[in-house]
């Protein structure tokens, strides 16, 4: 890949390259409105005219209210791979985005509890659309020179929409209606009426046209977005040479039901490190901060909501700041160095946290220093863990196939709700009986973590997709590829030149669906 990739000063001079990247924003903010929501959580428990109207819901009623996002993804999610492999990315991504807007609409208009959690089900229905046919857009869309840095901003707009929840309801704190937290809840479908116009401009994955028979489309969108209109460019070239081997390869090995996971030495890899990741993000510790921050603060001895407030929007500017930066350095040293050193300094925040935690309840809540301390760590902490999500995103969509790639992140996504059921209901309940001892359970988890990543996860650093993906499935994978690859250079990519002169009515279909004439 390295080899065919054009020279250029930077992207920011190509006007391609921005209409491509305005167009991945469609993708990019999908994450935004989960974070929204978690900093929602936490800003609504601090709002004395919510917590009165809903009649001061706590313990397993508290839980349900986060677990309700959490069951919308859920069940979409099962559905949602299966909707990204027959009608496309764009599709799914577009409903996804309405069903949100109108679920926060419902949510805002709640005059009851059962109404409210089913405005939170519903926006997390739509919200599974999208986060599975996201990841996939961006990884399939992206210019290969800036893939593993556009995927590593994926993870960063969880605590964007945090910041903006965070503040938002900061600032209607002093509001004496209940307009408090029905202006807080109808903005959370701000993100996703923004990524639903942004859509409009986005083309299809070339990689899912390509595999439904559409080839010459996909060679006119890898023409206009990766080579700014070059007919004869070698990066186009080279790309739809691996992408055809990569299809090729999996319609050989029937590569398309769930049992594939386990009848290779390399899926079987994949569905374990599938297994692994929703573990290592849900259960980290992070939950605690993102739905349940004022119980962890009131064991800090820190009880006023004000104050909750402005920590709570801190701490989501303080993830975003460290995140947003992975983007560059996460191909310059890797992903392994990416992923593990983030989750040792988490593992160190976590420790200081549960010594500082156990000597304020030792002092019965009488130095009020500790408490502060608590909450650096739980800014340190919040920080280094959206780097691991951020690292994360791009090494998820390298380790999978092409025909895999919407199960796998079917996996990561149904995973973390799973997962993040379980740790919804405990949270509350263990931190209420065993305060700062439920900590260790998460110091303890981290160090496996990092054991499993430092022994399994190989490097894929300066690979394509499908070169990452070779290097899961083994030695001969990659010998198959290598002499396919030489064939294809051999003969010149005579196979690819007449495509590469797509016909007008193909340009011009392109360009309707990037332009706003599709429906999505």
């Amino acid at each position: 890949m390295v080899d065919v990739l054009p020279e250029r000063k930077g992207w920011w001079n190509y006007r391609y390259l921005w209409r491509l990247n305005f167009a991945l924003l469609s993708a990019l903010l999908s994450q935004a409105t989960g974070g929204y929501d978690g900093s929602l959580l936490n800003g609504l428990q601090s709002l004395p005219l919510w917590t009165n109207y809903f009649d001061h819901p706590a313990g397993a009623r508290l839980g349900v209210l986060n677990v309700g996002i959490s069951i919308g993804q859920s069940v979409s999610t099962i559905f949602a791979g299966f909707i990204c492999d027959k009608f496309g990315r764009r599709i799914p991504l577009g409903v996804g985005c309405w069903i949100v807007i109108i679920g926060s609409i419902l949510g805002a208009a709640s005059t009851t509890f059962g109404m409210f959690l089913g405005a939170r089900i519903l926006v997390g229905f739509g919200d599974g659309l999208c986060q599975v046919a996201s990841p996939t857009m961006l990884a399939e869309l992206s210019h290969p020179s800036q893939r593993a840095q556009i995927q590593s901003m994926y993870a960063p707009s969880y605590p964007l929409g945090g910041i903006i929840a965070a503040w938002t309801t900061y600032a209607t704190f002093t509001y004496t209606t209940t307009w408090s937290w029905r202006l807080p809840l109808a903005l959370q479908g701000v993100f996703a009426l923004i990524q639903f116009t942004c859509l409009l401009f986005s083309p299809e994955s070339p990689r899912w046209l390509i595999a439904n028979g559409q080839r010459e489309k996909a060679i006119a969108v890898l023409v206009k977005h990766h080579a700014n209109g070059d007919e004869d460019s070698e990066l186009v070239k080279f790309e739809v040479s691996e992408i055809e081997e990569q299809i090729s390869r999996d319609a050989l090995m029937k590569s398309y039901s769930w049992l594939e996971f386990f009848k290779t030495k390399g899926n079987r890899r994949r569905f374990y490190t599938m297994l692994f990741f929703p573990l290592a993000r849900q259960f980290t510790g992070s939950n605690l901060i993102s739905y349940f921050l004022p119980l962890v603060l009131d064991s800090a001895g820190i009880t006023n909501s004000k104050t909750q407030l402005i920590i709570n929007g801190g701490v989501n500017i303080c993830a975003f700041l460290f995140a947003i930066t992975t983007f560059l350095y996460v191909d310059k040293f890797g992903r392994r160095p990416v992923l593990i050193i983030p989750m040792v300094l988490c593992i160190v925040s976590l420790v200081i946290w549960t010594i500082f935690s156990a000597l304020i309840i030792e002092s019965n809540y009488t130095r009020p220093n500790l408490g502060y301390g608590v909450v650096v760590m739980v800014f340190w902490f919040q920080g280094w863990i959206h780097v691991f999500d951020a690292a994360a995103e791009p090494y998820i969509q390298e380790l999978s196939t092409f025909v895999l790639r919407s199960k796998i992140v079917v996996m990561w996504q149904f995973g973390q709700q799973v997962v993040g059921y379980i740790s919804s209901f405990a949270n509350p309940v263990a931190m209420g009986t065993l305060g700062w001892k439920y900590i260790i359970l998460y110091v303890v988890l981290d160090c496996v973590y990092v054991a499993v990543m430092f022994a399994f996860f190989p490097e894929t650093k300066g690979l394509s997709l499908e070169e990452c993906a070779l290097l899961f499935d083994g030695e001969e994978a990659i010998a198959h590829q290598h002499a396919a690859e030489a064939h294809a250079a051999d003969a010149h990519f005579e196979l690819h030149k007449a495509p590469l002169e797509s016909d007008k009515s193909s340009k011009e279909e392109i360009d309707h669906a990037e332009f706003g004439g599709a429906t999505v």
